[in-house]
């Protein structure tokens, strides 16, 4: 386990740590995240229909999952600003555990529930109720002074027009490096970053996966933690946000 950072950028900064984000996020001082944006495994021993890779991710069966999420929930409300935000996907969908109601019932012991988000991602697969949407859960210490910069006045609860990404796998193929099977679309992330944190403000996702988080952050001109556990998953975060540029509206400060 490796508690020291590799900086793969410095303005934005851009710091990532290969190791498990509970032992990671102790260090991390008290009220010194402003966002936490975040796609943790969700208890269902997921497998991807999409590709025939299957292996499965760390920490996803049910009961790892439920017994991560107080030790997670303490952490974050630790480590968040008073008026940061936690955006946490939540799975959804279909399927047979109600995985979006046990994590909400469980985070609203530590924090207050501003919404819970609708992304129609898609037509899914299968015959019956074909799953389509993913939940989104966002949090904050208080009820009414949390960081919220849309002035739209259009900021709805459905996020539609964003489409999943679709994993690509070759198995090994030589110059190809497989993709996280639940990799979320930058879209998607930048679009609750913009909503909740500002030009520079420290956002921090505990479950990289393939780094889609720090993209955003970098592209945003936002300052990233990122914390992967699995080796070859860090590997591809890393060489995604190293291959990232900063808008140049982000860098001169023209856009929040």
């Amino acid at each position: 386990m490796n508690m020291t950072p590799e900086i793969i950028c410095e303005k934005p900064r851009s710091e990532i740590y290969l190791s498990d984000c509970l032992e990671v996020m102790k260090t991390i001082p008290d009220k010194s995240i402003d966002l936490v944006l975040t796609d943790p495994p969700y208890g269902i021993n997921f497998v991807s229909p999409w590709t025939k890779r299957k292996e499965k991710l760390q920490n996803d069966k049910l009961d790892d999952w439920q017994e991560m999420i107080i030790p997670m929930l303490q952490e974050f409300k630790r480590i968040l600003t008073d008026t940061g935000c936690c955006c946490c996907c939540c799975g959804g969908g279909g399927g047979k555990t109600p995985v979006t109601a046990i994590f909400t019932i469980e985070a609203i012991k530590h924090f207050n529930l501003i919404q819970t988000l609708v992304w129609k991602k898609f037509i899914g697969l299968g015959w019956r109720y074909r799953p389509s949407y993913e939940n989104m859960v966002v949090l904050s210490k208080d009820p009414k002074d949390y960081n919220f910069y849309d002035t739209t006045k259009k900021c709805s609860n459905v996020i539609e027009g964003i489409n999943q990404d679709i994993p690509q796998y070759r198995g090994g193929e030589a110059g190809f490096h497989d993709e996280h099977p639940t990799q979320k679309p930058i879209a998607l992330m930048k679009k609750l970053i913009e909503i909740h944190s500002i030009k520079d403000h420290l956002i921090l996702d505990p479950f990289m996966g393939s780094g889609t988080t720090g993209v955003a952050c970098k592209e945003l001109g936002r300052n990233f933690i990122g914390i992967e556990i699995e080796p070859k998953y860090y590997e591809i975060a890393k060489r995604r946000i190293q291959n990232t540029t900063t808008d140049m509206f982000c860098m001169e400060g023209v856009v929040k």
